[in-house]
C-alpha cells in the first residue's frame, strides 16, 4: 500500500518498585520527542490520535500499546505504532521518582538560559539588563549570558557582568531559552529566533503586524513589554513604559533647560530682577508628571493640561496650575490612556494652546493615543507666536509628534528663534539609569511567572498580567488577549488518569481520579457565608470578656477614667489622621509637629509661675518652654505656608483670620480669671477640652483640599 507501519521502541529503565512512576529526563529542544510533550503524555494517549512526535512522519499516531509487566531487570519496554511514509525508531531513557506529586508544572530555572544581546538599532545606547539585575536572575537559578560589549554604551563593562555570575558570549541568541531586549527585533534578529524560544521585548503589535506574523511563524513565544496591562496594581512592577516615560519627562526638562537662554528660577539681584520661566506641559501622564516635578524643582512656573479629569489632583498636588477648557467632556480611555476627543473639544483646546504659547517660554508635549499617530496639538502658527529663545520638546516625536514643527530625531530652529527638540531617544540619554529600571521591570516579570519559591517558570493564562502581554505562542497570535479561562470546580477522572498515571489498571486509575476530583472540589468550594461574621463575633466576645475581667479586678476609678480618655483619644486621632488626603501629608506632618509642642505643659508645671527660674529644674523648664513655643508657632506658620501652595490664582480670598476673634474673646475671659485665681477647676478643664478639639479639628480639616 501507499503507507507503511513503523515500530518505534521506547524503553524505560527503572527499578521494578517504581513501575508506573517514571518521568523523562530533560530533552533537548531538537530531540525526536518535543520538550513540551513528555513520555507520560505519549503513553497516556492510548485509544486517541495524538500528533506524531517523530520528525519525518507526517501522519498522526493511531495506536499505542504498552507492555505493563516489568521484567527481572526492571526494564519496561513499550511499542508505539505510527502510520507514515518511512520507517524509523528512537529510544530515550527515563529516571524514576519516588512520588508522583514531585512532578511540578512549568520548567526549573536551572534549565533555562537568559540571553542579553546588544541592541542593533542605530543610536540605541541602552541594554536590556544592568549587571545587578542579571545578578538577581543568577541568584534565582537562571543562567545568564550577555553578548560581548552589550553594556558598553550604558557604562557597563563585560567585567561588571562577569562579577555578577554572567557569561560573556559572542552570540546571545544561540542556545538560549529567554531573550530580553529593548527595541523590537530587526529582520536579521528575527532569523536568529527559533521554535521554543521566549522573547521579552517591545513589539508594538498594533502597529507592526508583519513582525507579529514573523514571530508566530517561527514558533516564538513573545511577550510585548509595551502590552503589559497598566491598570493592574501588581503589573506596575513590570511596566517598562512607565519607567521609560518617567525618564523621558525628566530628560525633556533637562534638554529644554540646556536650550533655553535664560534661568528657570526667578532671582532678585543687584543687577536686576530675573523673572521665572513659564513651562506648559501638555499631557499629565507619567512623563508629563515627571516633567512637571522637574520643572517645578528648578523654580519655573508650571502649567499643565490633560483631557482626563483624574489628572487635576495630581497636577495640583505638585504645585502646578491645571488648565481646562469650558467644554465638559471626559477624556478617560481604556487602560489608563486618553481617548480621542470630539471636534468641539479639540477646537476649544486649540484656542487654549494658542493663548498659552504666547505666554509660555517652554512647551513640553506628551500626548499619545495607543495604536494611532500622535495628535497634532501645537500648530505651526502657534509656534510662530512664541517669543524668540522659546523651546518646544516633543516626547511624541517617534509617533509623528504633537508639534507641527517637530522633526523626529533632530533639533531645529524656526525663523522666529524657537528651538524645537524632537529627540526619540530621551531614555537613551540616561542610558545607565534607563537600563537599570528597564531590566528591573523585565526581571520582575520573569520571576513573577510561575512559582519563584519552587524556582519554576510557567506561562499561565489565568494571570492577567501574563495574558495581557502575551503576543504569540505555539504558532498562534494571542493578541489582543483572550478572555481568562474558566476555572472548573472539578476535573474529570479521565483527565486525571491521563496526566498522572502511567500503565496502571483502569480500576485504580478511576479511583484515584475520582479521589483527586473530590479533593479539588473541596479546595475550590467557597467558605460558608457565616464564617466572617462568626470570627468578628468571637473577637468582640473576647474584648468584652477582657473588659469584664478588668472591672472585676477592682482597679482604682481614676485609673479607669485615664484609660477611657486615652482609648477615646486613640480612636478619634486614628480616624482624623487616616482621613487626610495623600496630597496633604506634608502639612499634616507640620501641624502634628506643632501639636507635639504641647509637651511644654509639663515644663510650665515645673516653672511654678515665678518671674525668674528658681533652681536648676526651673531653668531647664524655662528653656524647654522657649523651644516648644518656637516649635508650636513655627509648626502652624509652616502649615499655613504649605497650604498656600495649593491655592490657585483664581481662588476667592481667604478670611480665615476671622477665627482669631472668638479666640481673643475667650482668652480675654479666661486669662484674667485664671490670673486672679478665681477660675474654677471645671473652667480649666473645659478650656483644655476646647483646645484639644481645635487641634483635632485642624487635622480633620486636612481631609479634603476644599477645607
Amino acid at each position: 500500500s501507499d503507507t507503511m507501519s513503523a515500530q518505534v521502541a521506547v524503553t524505560f529503565s527503572a527499578p521494578s518498585w517504581a513501575a508506573g512512576r517514571v518521568a523523562p529526563r530533560t530533552l533537548h529542544p531538537r530531540a525526536f520527542l518535543p520538550a513540551r510533550r513528555s513520555a507520560r503524555q505519549l503513553f497516556a494517549s492510548r485509544g486517541k490520535t495524538p500528533r506524531c512526535p517523530i520528525r519525518g512522519f507526517p501522519s498522526p499516531a493511531v495506536a499505542v500499546s504498552v507492555v505493563a509487566k516489568t521484567d527481572g531487570r526492571g526494564a519496561r519496554p513499550g511499542y508505539v505504532t505510527f502510520r507514515g511514509g518511512r520507517t524509523g525508531s528512537v529510544s530515550f531513557k527515563a529516571i524514576a521518582i519516588p512520588d508522583e506529586l514531585a512532578i511540578l508544572p512549568g520548567r526549573a530555572y536551572e534549565t533555562m538560559t537568559v540571553g542579553i544581546p546588544q541592541e542593533s538599532t542605530k543610536g540605541e545606547r541602552r541594554v536590556a539588563m544592568a549587571p545587578e539585575t542579571c545578578g538577581k536572575l543568577v541568584k534565582a537559578g537562571f543562567k545568564v549570558v550577555v553578548e560581548k560589549g552589550a553594556g558598553i554604551e550604558s557604562e557597563y563593562s563585560d567585567d561588571d557582568y562577569v562579577k555578577e555570575g554572567c557569561a560573556i558570549v559572542n552570540d546571545a541568541w544561540k542556545d538560549t531559552t529567554i531573550v530580553a531586549k529593548i527595541r523590537p527585533p530587526s529582520k536579521s534578529e528575527q532569523g536568529k529566533l527559533s521554535d521554543g524560544q521566549i522573547l521579552f521585548s517591545n513589539v508594538y503589535p498594533r502597529q507592526d503586524e508583519a513582525l507579529v506574523e514573523s514571530l508566530r511563524a517561527r514558533g516564538v513565544t513573545t511577550f510585548g513589554l509595551d502590552c503589559v496591562p497598566r491598570t493592574i496594581s501588581r503589573a506596575q512592577a513590570f511596566d517598562t513604559l512607565s519607567s521609560m516615560a518617567n525618564i523621558s519627562g525628566y530628560r525633556a526638562i533637562v534638554e529644554a533647560a540646556n536650550a533655553f537662554p535664560r534661568f528657570f528660577a526667578g532671582q532678585f539681584t543687584m543687577a536686576g530682577n530675573v523673572p521665572p520661566a513659564k513651562v506648559l506641559v501638555v499631557g499629565a501622564g507619567v512623563a508629563g508628571l515627571a516633567a512637571i516635578q522637574t520643572a517645578k524643582n528648578m523654580g519655573a512656573i508650571v502649567r499643565a493640561f490633560d483631557v482626563r479629569a483624574a489628572a487635576r489632583e495630581q497636577v495640583e498636588s505638585m504645585g502646578a496650575e491645571f488648565l481646562e477648557v469650558s467644554i465638559d467632556e471626559s477624556g478617560d480611555g481604556d487602560g489608563g490612556y486618553a481617548k480621542e476627543m470630539s471636534p468641539e473639544f479639540i477646537a476649544a483646546e486649540m484656542a487654549l494652546f494658542a493663548k498659552q504659547c504666547e505666554e509660555c517660554d517652554i512647551v513640553v508635549t506628551t500626548a499619545l493615543i495607543p495604536g494611532r499617530p500622535a495628535p497634532k496639538l501645537i500648530k505651526k502658527e502657534m509656534v510662530e507666536k512664541m517669543r524668540p529663545g522659546s523651546v518646544t520638546v516633543d516626547l511624541a516625536a517617534e509617533a509623528g509628534g504633537n508639534v507641527e514643527t517637530t522633526v523626529p530625531g533632530k533639533v531645529v530652529r524656526t525663523e522666529n528663534g524657537v528651538t524645537c527638540i524632537g529627540y526619540t531617544d530621551l531614555p537613551g540619554r540616561c542610558a545607565a539609569q534607563s537600563s537599570t529600571l528597564f531590566g528591573n521591570n523585565v526581571a520582575n516579570f520573569i520571576l513573577s511567572m510561575g512559582d519563584s519559591k519552587q524556582a519554576r517558570f510557567e506561562i499561565r493564562h489565568d494571570d492577567e498580567a501574563v495574558r495581557g502581554a502575551l503576543v504569540t505562542q505555539d504558532f498562534q497570535v494571542m493578541f489582543p488577549p483572550p478572555p481568562p479561562p474558566a476555572k472548573p470546580n472539578a476535573k474529570p477522572p479521565s483527565n486525571q488518569n491521563q496526566n498522572n498515571i502511567v500503565a496502571k489498571g483502569q480500576s485504580d486509575a478511576g479511583a484515584e481520579g475520582a479521589e483527586g476530583a473530590d479533593r479539588d472540589e473541596d479546595e475550590n468550594r467557597p467558605p460558608p457565608a457565616w464564617l466572617g461574621d462568626a470570627k468578628s463575633a468571637a473577637l468582640f466576645g473576647a474584648f468584652l470578656a477582657l473588659m469584664c475581667a478588668i472591672g472585676a479586678a477592682g482597679p482604682p476609678a481614676e485609673a479607669v477614667a485615664i484609660v477611657s480618655t486615652f482609648s477615646l483619644a486613640c480612636i478619634v486621632g486614628y480616624f482624623a489622621v487616616t482621613g487626610v488626603t495623600a496630597a496633604l501629608h506634608s502639612p499634616l506632618m507640620s501641624v502634628t509637629n506643632a501639636i507635639s509642642g504641647m509637651t511644654a505643659v509639663g515644663a510650665l508645671e515645673l516653672m511654678r509661675g515665678g518671674l525668674a527660674p528658681a533652681g536648676t529644674a526651673a531653668t531647664f523648664a524655662a528653656a524647654a518652654v522657649a523651644m516648644s513655643a518656637v516649635n508650636i508657632a513655627g509648626g502652624f506658620l509652616m502649615t499655613g505656608r504649605m497650604l498656600d501652595m495649593f491655592k490657585r490664582p483664581d481662588d476667592p480670598p481667604s478670611y480665615s483670620k476671622l477665627l482669631m476673634v472668638p479666640v481673643i474673646i475667650a482668652a480675654a475671659y479666661y486669662l484674667p480669671n485664671a490670673a486672679a485665681g478665681i477660675a474654677t477647676g471645671a473652667l480649666h478643664e473645659t478650656i483644655a477640652l476646647a483646645s484639644a478639639l481645635c487641634c483635632i479639628g485642624a487635622i480633620s480639616m486636612l481631609s479634603s483640599q476644599a477645607s
